[in-house]
This record gives C-alpha cells, structure tokens and sequence, in this order.
C-alpha cells in the first residue's frame, strides 16, 4: 500500500488466482470452495467492507505523509510473511482478526486478499448467474412480443 504524490489515494497492489495462492493454505482454500455461492456471496461483501473500513483510518491528505518514504512502497507486493494462518471455519472473524494484527503498513493490501480470493472463487458461479438471467430476460422478451402479435391479429 502506498500513498500517491498527487493525494488522489491510496493504493495497494492486486493479486491474480496465482499470487493469491502464496498467501493463503490449501485447506483455507479448500474450506472456502466447500462453502455454497451464496455464503461466498456474502463473505465477499463482508470482506468488501473489511477493506473499506481500513481504508478509512488513512487519510490521503494527511501534512505527515512522507512522500519519499511512500514511494518506497510503490508496486511492492505484500511479504508473505504476512500470509494468512490455515482457517477452516468462521471465515469473517479470523480473517478480520488477522487484518487487524498486521502493522498498519500492510493492512490494506492483506484486507484486500480474502475479497480477492473470494471474488476469484465466486467468478464461475458470477458468470453462470449472468448467463441465466440474459436466458431468463431473452425468454421473457420473447414471450412479449409473441403476446404482441396475437393480440394484434
């Protein structure tokens, strides 16, 4: 996480399914994908507002930032000794837990890794959903104008 030079934000390095995996065990991982959409669902709005909360207790504005410092830290990833602890139950709780315990510093960039990993587990389920409705609403289009033309006739 790094404070940009022009004080538009702050911003913190994005990680794809691979980089994601270096952070987090195979059984968290596992008991996550054991978990049904909807509970994916609402565990990525939960980590949604995880990351938010953090990201309010830094103010961009703030005299004190030294820009110098914070252009250390662009583009740097999160060490992994930040990594997460093998967690297999009451996701929300041990995942805020360990936000919490990591140095200020890296609070943003580890809140932002269980929304990630969540987000990337629920991306088939998301794609399957937006398939299903089109089908639904094309259906119903369908039936509209079919309706239409009898009722003209």
């Amino acid at each position: 996480m790094w404070f940009e030079r022009d004080r538009l934000g702050v911003h913190s390095m994005g990680h794809d399914r691979r980089t994601q995996r270096r952070y987090f065990t195979s059984a968290t991982v596992g008991a996550l994908q054991a978990l049904p959409p909807e509970e994916l669902d609402a565990l990525h709005d939960a980590f949604g507002d995880l990351a938010a909360e953090v990201l309010v207790d830094y103010d961009p504005d703030d005299p004190a930032i030294d820009h110098e410092e914070e252009d250390r830290y662009r583009d740097v990833v999160l060490p992994v000794e930040f990594a997460f602890p093998a967690i297999t139950s009451d996701f929300e709780s041990a995942f805020t837990a360990h936000v919490r315990s990591v140095p200020p510093r890296w609070q943003v960039d580890t809140a932002y890794l269980p929304f990630e990993l969540v987000g990337t587990l629920l991306d088939p389920w998301w794609q399957a959903e937006r398939k299903r409705l089109a089908a639904t609403w094309q259906l119903t289009a369908r039936r509209r104008r079919a309706s239409r033309r009898v009722r003209r006739r």
